[in-house]
């Protein structure tokens, strides 16, 4: 009897190819073209493709044929939620709050989403990426993003 060992990998896999046939179906009024005359449906297509086929690996990995006895893991619930919900809260406050606090808090919220995340290691990570996201794309790449916003004043025009 096939039982899933290992649900989170199975959720994932349905997860992946999920969002891959929802590239194809986004993309599909695109022309796709072949390989030496690629149109921009092109990569598009291939990389859900290839996500579609690591998803079903990721399927097939979870499944097992004799599952062992045991107690089945428990859904990590906020975790599924914080993972979800961050990149929603990105799109949302990066005009409002600005790149570094936008990025700040988005580790540490998803970090919060671990049985085994440290806090402090968090913050500290959340910082480094802050620091690091704000030089390079605001410095380096010259994109439009301030690093604070409006929703913070007493921050200036940094």
């Amino acid at each position: 009897m096939l039982k899933i060992r290992n649900g989170r990998d199975f959720v994932g896999g349905l997860t992946m190819i999920c969002v891959a046939l929802l590239f194809i179906w986004f993309g599909r009024d695109l022309e796709v073209g072949n390989s030496f005359q690629m149109g921009p449906g092109y990569f598009p297509t291939m990389l859900s493709l290839v996500l579609i086929a690591i998803g079903v690996l990721i399927i097939v990995q979870s499944i097992t044929v004799h599952a062992e006895e045991g107690e089945p893991e428990a859904w990590n619930w906020r975790g599924y939620f914080l993972v979800i919900v961050g990149p929603v809260f990105f799109g949302l406050a990066l005009s409002g709050l600005g790149l570094a606090p936008t990025i700040f808090l988005l580790v540490v919220g998803v970090a919060a989403a671990s049985k085994h995340a440290n806090w402090r290691h968090s913050i500290l990570l959340a910082l480094f990426l802050s620091v690091c996201s704000v030089f390079l794309f605001t410095r380096l790449l010259s994109l439009p993003i301030s690093a604070f916003g409006p929703w913070l004043p007493f921050f200036g025009d940094l």
